[in-house]
C-alpha cells in the first residue's frame, strides 16, 4: 500500500504527526471534520502534506492533503508561514479539477474544507504502488510495459478532451492499483488549455527534471496535449530500458538542455529484438517539435497490437501489482473514444443529442475478409502496422455479430496471433493461437477450419520455445501437425507448408536437425 501523493514531488517521512503554528497536530487516530481519522503520513513537501486517513461515514480509505505553508519575512524580523496567494489559488484548482475528472483513473474528489487554518481536499485512496516504486523492484515485461502506457494514454485522452495539461506525467504520479489498473495523481500544477487562464506559477517551470518536454523547459506559456505526450514517452523509455533518456547524473540545466537539444536515444540501440514500430512510436512521442508528436489517441492506437488478450498467462516472474491483469481479464477493452464525447458534453454543459444509426464498428463481411487480405500482406511484408490495428480494433464486433467460430473471425484471430508473436509476445501469441486451435477442436479433417486449426496448433508449438524453454514439447507438437499436413496431400495449403518449414528450421537449430529434416522432405517444396 501506499500514500499516494496528489501535490507533492519530493516527499520525505516526518514523524507520526504534523504540528501547525496554531499547536495543532494530526496524528494517528485523530479524527477532524467529525468525519476523518488519520491511519497514516504524513508524506510532506514543498506544496502540501498527504495523509492516509478512514472516512467513519463510508468505511472508505481516502487520501487527506492540506495545503504546504511557504516561508516569509513578518514584521521586525518575525519568520513565519503562510499560504501564498497563489498557493490558495492552485489549490483551488486542482480541487477543481478533482471533481471534474475524477473517475475512470483519476482519484474522485470526495471532501474539501478548512482545518488547523488550512484548506485541505480529500480524494479517494488508490491501494497499489506507484510506477516509481513498482520499477525497484519490477522489470515488467513488454507486454506489462504496454498494458501501462496505454491506460495512461487513455486517461490523458480523457483529460485532454475535458482541456486539461496534467504537465507532470512520471512514474511517480502513476499509481498501479493492486487490481492492476492504472491511475494518474498530482494535478496540482495541472493547466486549463484555455490560453486566457491564470497560470499561478510564479515564474517556475513546472514539471520534473527528466519527464518535461522541451516545449516548457523553453517556457512556452501555453503547451498543449503534446507536452503530456512527451512525458508517457520519457515513462515509455524508462519501462522498455530501465533507465532515463538522458543521464540522470548529470546537473540539472544539462539534463534540460539535452532534452532541448539532443535527439533521444532509439530504444533498439538500447534493447534488441523490440518491434520496429514500438521503436517509431517511442522516437515520435520523444520528439523535439510538439507538432510531431501523435496524440495520446493516436499511440494508444499503435500499441493495440503489443497489448495481452483476454485469456493470456499472467507474466513471468509474477508483476505486484499486474499492469496485464485487466486486459487479461477482457475488462480494459475501451479506447476512450465514447469517453471523450461524454467528456466534452459534460464540459460544456450540454448532451449530445441521440442520433439513431445503423452499428459502423463492424465491417461488412467483404470488409473484413478484405482487411484480413490486406493484414495478412502487411504482416509478411513488413509485420504488424496500420492494417493489423485496425483488425484487432474491428474483432470484437465482428466476433459479437459472427460468433467465434466463423472461419473468417477465426482467421482474423489467427492473425491477431501472429502480430503478437511478430511483436516478440511470445505469451500472448501463445494463448492467442491455443484460443483458436480449442475452438477448432473436432473439425472434420480437410476443411478450412481443420487447416485454420493446424496452423493455430504449430504456432502454438513455436511459442512453447521462448514460453517455456522446451524445444522438445515444441518438437513432438510440431510433429503431429506436420504429419497431420502430409495427410492431406497433395492439397496442402501453401501457408500451412511454409508455418511448418519456418518452425522447422527453428527447432533444427534447436539441435534437432535430423527428424526435422526427415519429416520436411515429406512435404511439398523439395
Amino acid at each position: 500500500m501506499i500514500e499516494h501523493e496528489l501535490t507533492c514531488h519530493h516527499y520525505r517521512w516526518i514523524g507520526p504527526r504534523l504540528t501547525t503554528e496554531e499547536g495543532r497536530t494530526m496524528e494517528s487516530g485523530k479524527v477532524f471534520a467529525g468525519r476523518y481519522e488519520i491511519t497514516g503520513g504524513p508524506r510532506s513537501g514543498g506544496m502540501g502534506s498527504v495523509y492516509r486517513a478512514l472516512d467513519t461515514t463510508t468505511g472508505r480509505a481516502v487520501a487527506v492533503k492540506f495545503l504546504a505553508r511557504t516561508a516569509w519575512d513578518g514584521p521586525a524580523g518575525h519568520g513565519g508561514v503562510r499560504p501564498g496567494a497563489n498557493d490558495f489559488k492552485r489549490f483551488e484548482r486542482e480541487r477543481t479539477m478533482h471533481e471534474r475528472l475524477g473517475g475512470e483513473g483519476v482519484p474522485r474528489l470526495v471532501d474539501y474544507d478548512f482545518a488547523c487554518g488550512r484548506p485541505y481536499l480529500v480524494t479517494e485512496f488508490i491501494e497499489g504502488k506507484n510506477l516509481r516504486d513498482f520499477l525497484v523492484t519490477h522489470r515488467p515485461t513488454l507486454t506489462a510495459t504496454v498494458a501501462v502506457v496505454v491506460q495512461v494514454l487513455r486517461i490523458l485522452t480523457r483529460v485532454h478532451s475535458a482541456g486539461v495539461i496534467h504537465r507532470d506525467v512520471k512514474p511517480h504520479n502513476i499509481v498501479l492499483a493492486d487490481d492492476g489498473t492504472a491511475h494518474l495523481v498530482d494535478f496540482g500544477i495541472a493547466l486549463p488549455t484555455d490560453p486566457d487562464a491564470t497560470r499561478h506559477t510564479e515564474g517556475r517551470t513546472p514539471g520534473s527534471i527528466g519527464y518535461k518536454a522541451p516545449e516548457i523547459i523553453l517556457g512556452e506559456r501555453n503547451p498543449g496535449p503534446a507536452a503530456d505526450v512527451y512525458g508517457i514517452g520519457c515513462t515509455l523509455f524508462r519501462l522498455v530500458t530501465g533507465e532515463h533518456v538522458f543521464v540522470m547524473s548529470s546537473p540539472d540545466h544539462m539534463i534540460e538542455w539535452h532534452h532541448c537539444e539532443t535527439p533521444a536515444p532509439r530504444l533498439d540501440a538500447l534493447v534488441d529484438g523490440l518491434p520496429t514500430s514500438l521503436v517509431d512510436l517511442a522516437a515520435h512521442m520523444l520528439d523535439k517539435d510538439p507538432a510531431a508528436r501523435p496524440t495520446a489517441a493516436e499511440a494508444e492506437s499503435a500499441l493495440q497490437p503489443f497489448l495481452p488478450q483476454p485469456g493470456a498467462p499472467a507474466p513471468h516472474p509474477v508483476l505486484v501489482p499486474d499492469p496485464t491483469a485487466p486486459f487479461r481479464a477482457g475488462i480494459t477493452t475501451t479506447t476512450g473514444a465514447v469517453d471523450t464525447l461524454r467528456h466534452k458534453a459534460a464540459a460544456t454543459g450540454r448532451r449530445r443529442p441521440v442520433v439513431h444509426r445503423p452499428p459502423s464498428a463492424r465491417p461488412t463481411r467483404a470488409g473484413l475478409r478484405s482487411l484480413i487480405a490486406r493484414t495478412t500482406a502487411e504482416l509478411t511484408e513488413h509485420g504488424p502496422g496500420p492494417y493489423t490495428q485496425r483488425l484487432v480494433r474491428h474483432l470484437p464486433d465482428a466476433r459479437s455479430h459472427w460468433g467465434g467460430r466463423d472461419p473468417d473471425v477465426l482467421r482474423a484471430l489467427l492473425l491477431r496471433a501472429d502480430a503478437a508473436r511478430l511483436s516478440g509476445d511470445w505469451p500472448g501469441a501463445g494463448a492467442g493461437y491455443r484460443a483458436v486451435a480449442r475452438e477448432m477442436a473436432g473439425a472434420a479433417v480437410g476443411t478450412a477450419e481443420h487447416v485454420l486449426a493446424l496452423e493455430a496448433r504449430i504456432g502454438a508449438a513455436e511459442c512453447t520455445v521462448p514460453e517455456e524453454h522446451d524445444a522438445r514439447s515444441a518438437l513432438l507438437s510440431w510433429e503431429r501437425v506436420v504429419l497431420e499436413a502430409c495427410a492431406l496431400l497433395p492439397d496442402v495449403p501453401d501457408r500451412l507448408v511454409r508455418r511448418c518449414r519456418e518452425v522447422g528450421q527453428e527447432l533444427a537449430e534447436c539441435g534437432h536437425t535430423a527428424v526435422v529434416e526427415t519429416l520436411l522432405e515429406r512435404l511439398p517444396g523439395n
